[in-house]
């Protein structure tokens, strides 16, 4: 290695140095940005739940002074039909009783047009604290995942890799690879489990304040709900968690854990899915059958998610020196030549993921599609 390219090296590492710093910095600040939003969050939306009651009281205190009020003008008119059947002090009586109730009402409607006023209010800014939380959040995501890379070892990357070019090119690649998978997790569990258990609090207040009453039964009934939903939950972070870090592939091998993971997501979607076997199955480096998994992984989702099929199939060949992978869909396709640009640009991470991982291992992908023509991806890994 030249003393040119060590200095260069050098610098860039220095540079890194310096930016990781102000990335942690500025991540930290925006975590607690992140997170004061949220409490406020969680503020406003209790504030706004007892608001939504307090309406709801308000209407029907209005409601019932209107019939009230409805009832003291009949009296009235009763008694000027008949105004010599009725003592002065009963006329009197009649008309402060209905002028009291008049107050009362103009009272009660104003109450009512300020809560609805401060519910409106509470709405607005309960979706614009969401809204700065959510930036926030995805900031602190997004530069997680480059702090996560710049702190990785740069030296023993440019041992590896003789190119500075292809150096660069596979980083970017795996960099956003890298970020677009945290963002579906991120995507994910926001969609799923957070909102599921922002649901559970919720309905816990809803509970509380049953029981609260001596509604008893209603909140018995509500409770057992609940544990259905929480079950649902845990059974979603399970899914999720095997996603992220698949167990089985140490424990099982690289056939088993595709074969359970294409059936589980085709069975939820309402595709059939089947996984065929050439060759006699044998374990692999970890690394390689990480990477095969990896791609069968973001080319089913691909497919369920965009190519609306109905039938996935996807073949492993062991073939002794080499192993091949494809995964073959008959959904709606798409135009390839603009994938192709996409992929040049490294704009479809989800592809540009497939690549990199394949590429890191000297392997070769190549994608096949058409408008209505379903999609194939097939790729080979040197053993």
């Amino acid at each position: 290695m030249s003393d040119r390219t060590l200095l260069s090296t050098v610098r860039v590492e220095n540079i890194l140095r310096d930016t990781l710093d102000a990335l942690e910095q500025g991540k930290n600040e925006m975590y607690d940005i992140a997170e004061h939003a949220r409490q406020e969050f969680e503020r406003l939306q209790a504030e706004l739940e007892e608001v939504q009651v307090d309406v709801g009281q308000a209407i029907s205190t209005v409601e019932v002074l209107e019939q009230r009020f409805k009832h003291a003008r009949i009296r009235l008119y009763q008694m000027s039909r008949d105004y010599d059947h009725y003592s002065e002090q009963d006329k009197a009586n009649a008309y402060r009783e209905a002028e009291r109730i008049r107050e009362s009402l103009a009272v009660a409607r104003e109450r009512e047009r300020n809560l609805s006023q401060q519910r409106r209010s509470l709405e607005v800014s309960l979706a614009r604290v969401e809204e700065i939380a959510s930036k926030a959040e995805r900031f602190v995501s997004q530069v997680g995942v480059a702090l996560n890379f710049l702190a990785g070892n740069i030296r023993d990357v440019n041992e590896q890799l003789e190119c500075v070019q292809v150096k660069h090119e596979i980083a970017q690649g795996i960099l956003k690879g890298q970020e677009d998978e945290r963002k579906r997790l991120a995507r994910e569990i926001h969609d799923g489990p957070v909102q599921d258990m922002a649901n559970i609090a919720l309905r816990l207040d809803i509970v509380e304040r049953l029981y609260g009453v001596g509604r008893f039964e209603e909140a018995g009934q509500e409770f057992s709900s609940l544990k259905g939903l929480v079950k649902t939950i845990i059974g979603d972070i399970r899914r999720i968690i095997y996603d992220l870090s698949p167990m089985a592939l140490d424990d099982l091998g690289l056939v088993h854990t595709v074969t359970r993971y294409v059936q589980e997501n085709c069975e939820r979607q309402g595709v059939h899915g089947e996984v065929r076997v050439v060759g006699r199955e044998e374990r692999l480096a970890a690394t390689v059958e990480v990477a095969v998994f990896r791609t069968v992984q973001e080319a089913v989702n691909n497919s369920l998610r965009h190519g609306r099929p109905t039938e996935v199939l996807v073949r492993l060949e062991f073939l002794g020196d080499r192993i091949g992978v494809g995964v073959f869909d008959n959904g709606v396709g798409f135009n390839l030549v603009e994938v192709r640009r996409l992929l040049q640009e490294g704009r479809h991470y989800g592809l540009v993921g497939m690549e990199d991982r394949i590429k890191l291992l000297n392997g070769t992908l190549k994608i096949h599609s058409a408008p209505g023509q379903g999609t194939r991806i097939v790729a080979t890994v040197p053993l």
